[in-house]
């Protein structure tokens, strides 16, 4: 099994948790997310696979808690001792993936280009779902310089 294989195999374990609603909302959430970082990673030239790993890890704490608070910061420390579990990274993919997880809600902020990327693929799933709802102002101009990036036209116009 491959190593995006067996993360996935961990996300799926929520399936049968309580409030499996509002868990399929977040899954489906955290899935498009690594879809879109697989796609930022081949076209930036990084590693999709480090990419996809630390988006589907990227909001393990609200998944696994449904409490959003802080979770950037308690996502990356749980997603620290999953990955150390798993054994599935070496110390530096860890230490990318859990940096690229604290910063991903700081998206007014410069980071390294894994949190870069993990930032670009949560604003475009988030503008992406729906096309009908307009990107919120802490995604908007991130957004406006991804449509840029890919030579895409505004979907929302």
């Amino acid at each position: 099994m491959n190593r995006i294989d067996i993360v996935i195999n961990y996300l799926n374990k929520y399936i049968y948790e309580d409030n499996r609603e509002m868990r399929s909302i977040y899954l489906m959430h955290i899935f498009g997310v690594a879809q879109f970082a697989s796609l930022i990673a081949l076209k930036r030239g990084l590693d999709s696979e480090i990419a996809i790993i630390s988006a589907l890890l990227h909001d393990i704490h609200t998944l696994q808690t449904l409490d959003p608070e802080k979770h950037a910061k308690k996502g990356a420390l749980l997603a620290r001792s999953i990955l150390n579990e798993m054994n599935i990274t070496d110390d530096k993919e860890t230490d990318i993936i859990c940096t690229a997880i604290h910063n991903h809600s700081s998206k007014a902020k410069v980071h390294g280009e894994y949190d870069e990327l993990l930032k670009d693929a949560d604003v475009l799933q988030h503008c992406l779902y729906n096309t009908k709802i307009p990107p919120s102002m802490k995604d908007e101009e991130r957004f406006r310089k991804l449509l840029a990036e890919f030579n895409l036209k505004d979907p929302h116009k």
